[in-house]
């Protein structure tokens, strides 16, 4: 069975105004307001000569191309490096682990018995109710034969 995926739908008047309202939006989260953060940041310092909405988002452009290139194009935001584990550190995480696996081990084992005793007992009930019923046959059997 084939199936139609529309990924994007645009039917008439509606449709473009919805799919320029999502440009719109687009635009200005990620160009209009970086660039007017820029230009505020820009115009706050004294000395430099005040720049208007259109450079603040040149001066984005600018940053965000120089940061994109300098990365050698991968984005990655980090506040801390990792840190090597020490050789004690890495000891005790063998450790844990090595007992995490035991434990883990002991649950299956207890688990797997706990299931073996209960379809055990299972059995034994089953045997005994067999058991009484061929007694009572028996019985009753019996108790025929001497009336006749």
């Amino acid at each position: 069975m084939k199936r139609k995926t529309r990924v994007i739908q645009i039917d008439g008047f509606r449709g473009l105004i919805l799919a320029l309202f999502a440009v719109v939006c687009l635009a200005a989260g990620f160009i209009a307001f970086p660039g007017y953060v820029a230009m505020c940041i820009w115009n706050h310092f004294a000395s430099l000569p005040p720049i208007n909405l259109f450079q603040g988002v040149l001066l984005w452009a600018i940053v965000a191309m120089s940061f994109y290139l300098a990365n050698g194009r991968k984005v990655a935001i980090s506040f801390a490096s990792p840190q090597e584990l020490t050789d004690a550190e890495m000891n005790k995480l063998m450790e844990r682990v090595r007992l995490h696996s035991q434990v883990k081990m002991l649950n299956a084992m207890m688990l797997k018995s706990v299931e073996e005793s209960q379809k055990q007992a299972k059995d034994d009930s089953a045997q005994n109710s067999l058991q009484e019923v061929e007694t009572k046959n028996i019985e009753n059997s019996s108790h025929e034969e001497i009336k006749k």
